[in-house]
């Protein structure tokens, strides 16, 4: 069975013009076409499925998703792994982010004190350590404001 490409849109909730565009990049070719119409088999579903997944669940940019996908010889299979390797080191730091932005949070919601954001010592603290890395500045010490 094949799909026009504005039932894979709505199925997939991608936009018409995102799967043009993937075509026009080799990305995802549409299997045929009925008159103008571009149509999508189940091989083509699937890498689309497969696009989604790098792309937008794996936060790779197109080019990236591109490359992991496209035919390599063995000998450029290198190239491939360090887009993949590069993409895995990014998504570690984007979870260590976001389970120190949790941790935060939930903090937050446990602290003892009435006005956490004003008055909490342990926030306070991380919050000097963090301006204190941005600025790429010592810890302050003792009398120094």
């Amino acid at each position: 069975m094949h799909y026009s490409i504005s039932e894979v849109a709505r199925h997939f909730g991608i936009a018409v013009s995102a799967l043009r565009y993937y075509d026009q990049v080799g990305l995802l070719p549409p299997a045929g076409r009925r008159g103008t119409v571009r149509t999508y088999g189940r091989d083509e579903l699937r890498r689309l499925a497969l696009v989604q997944l790098l792309h937008r669940d794996g936060m790779m940019s197109l080019s990236d998703t591109a490359t992991a996908l496209s035919e390599h010889s063995s000998e450029d299979r290198a190239g491939t792994r360090q887009v993949i390797d590069e993409s895995i080191a990014v998504m570690r730091e984007q979870v260590q982010r976001l389970q120190d932005a949790q941790r935060v949070l939930e903090h937050l919601l446990t602290c003892p004190r009435d006005d956490p954001v004003r008055d909490c010592p342990h926030l306070r603290e991380q919050l000097e350590q963090t301006v204190d890395r941005a600025l790429g500045t010592d810890p302050p010490t003792a009398g120094r404001a």
